[in-house]
């Protein structure tokens, strides 16, 4: 390469994130909420369907933006009455109720929060958004076999003219608009192939804590909402609280890690649905029906390939990595580094830019929460919009398939499908 070129693009590359940053930075989070926040009437209610452990965290920020005159909790959802009492108690005794259409129906009710198992994330957001009520839902959008109900999720937040944010909290960084502007101004040349990666040590985060290991189904747990559309099946204290360990309620590190990982480059990238997927894996180490190790491959049209990587035996990390034809865009996993590194280059020659620029947000779920509040006021798509988290949700859930069933999964672009 010309030492003309390597000026050129150094001068490009340095010029480009200093512009780029500045911009995807300049405006704080919840500007336009704080502006248009007055009194007390005037506040977002939230409803909250589902109030277990994830749910606790979302209300302990929905209590924080109270405080500043931002939001209302009005109302809370459980089918399990202790944790449904306790959660009241959290919030103000906020109005208890133990069937999700009960609260759609509270007129206090503006905006709901679901946090359940994944096999009932559909079924409850379509009915919220044909409540006409805008909809934060926690990863992933749906259930690994619910692709079709992804669909109509999109089909419901467009036709009602509705709000979906998922809570993918990696999403929250404030400065992937720079990234993407890098990536569109050919900084990295045209990407090829990207990895990504979820290293955990232990299944704690799929062993979830058991409560009351003498509960029974009755008045206080009602088992057959909890199976829904699922399996029939004799009530278990285990399937009931540790529900990310069975293929009935969730899918495993796909659906519930490698999202976090993955969400981030497919934004970035601005990808659509894959061509072809495969997945791999198995339950190597714990007892349990999900696999402790995943794998996925997912292949798109015209590029880039992508693999994302998981396993829940050694906590050693892996960067992920986006390669261009003439460079890469890197970052570790959060706590093992502090941003994005974008190094440019050409023809096989030695690294020509070295570039950081520092997180801003990401793995911050109250920032997540923030972008979307603004959202609700500008009508702008939220930072995991609908249409991300579907086509997001199409290769994890081909994965799953794929492992599965032994086979390579195909998308049939006509049909929007799985074959």
């Amino acid at each position: 390469m010309s030492t003309k070129r390597k000026t050129d693009r150094r001068s490009f590359l340095k010029t480009s994130v200093g512009a780029s940053a500045a911009a995807a930075g300049a405006i704080p989070l919840t500007h336009i909420m704080a502006e248009t926040a007055k009194g007390a009437n005037d506040r977002i209610g939230i409803g909250f369907i589902g109030t277990g452990g994830r749910s606790g965290a979302h209300q302990g920020i929905v209590k924080n933006f109270q405080t500043q005159g931002l939001v209302q909790p009005v109302a809370v959802c459980d089918i399990y009455r202790p944790r449904l009492e306790a959660a009241s108690a959290r919030l103000g005794n906020a109005t208890m109720y133990d069937e999700h259409e009960q609260l759609l129906d509270d007129p206090n009710v503006d905006v709901v929060c679901i946090a359940t198992p994944d096999a009932h994330h559909a079924p409850q957001a379509i009915d919220a958004l044909n409540a006409k009520k805008d909809v934060y839902c926690e990863k992933p959008l749906t259930h690994w076999n619910q692709f079709e109900l992804a669909k109509q999720i999109d089909k419901a937040a467009k036709e009602n003219e509705c709000l979906v944010q998922v809570g993918t909290q990696y999403m929250a960084d404030e400065n992937y608009a720079a990234i993407r502007k890098l990536i569109a101004d050919g900084a990295i040349g045209k990407p090829v192939h990207a990895q990504c990666a979820y290293m955990r040590r232990g299944d704690w985060g799929e062993r979830m804590t058991i409560p009351d290991p003498n509960a029974t189904p009755g008045p206080d747990l009602n088992w057959e909402r909890f199976l829904g559309n699922s399996p029939k099946v004799p009530f278990s204290v285990s399937r009931f609280f540790q529900w990310r360990l069975f293929w009935d309620y969730a899918g495993g590190p796909a659906t519930d890690l490698l999202v976090h990982s993955y969400t981030p480059v497919f934004a970035i990238l601005g990808l659509d649905f894959p061509k072809r997927v495969f997945g791999g894996g198995g339950t190597f180490q714990y007892n349990r029906e999900v696999p402790d190790q995943c794998n996925i491959i997912a292949d798109y049209p015209g590029g880039p390939s992508i693999i994302l990587v998981n396993t829940l035996s050694n906590h050693v990390p892996m960067d992920t990595v986006i390669r261009g034809t003439e460079g890469i865009i890197s970052w570790p996993m959060i706590g093992q580094g502090s941003g994005f590194r974008i190094v440019s280059f050409a023809n096989g020659s030695r690294e020509q830019t070295d570039v950081t620029i520092p997180y801003n947000g990401m793995g911050d779920t109250s920032k997540l929460w923030a972008n979307f509040l603004d959202c609700i006021v500008t009508r702008e798509q939220p930072a995991c919009s609908i249409d991300i988290a579907l086509r997001v949700q199409a290769p994890l859930s081909m994965g799953v398939i794929s492992h599965r069933e032994n086979k390579v999964v195909q998308f049939d672009y006509d049909n929007q499908s799985f074959v």
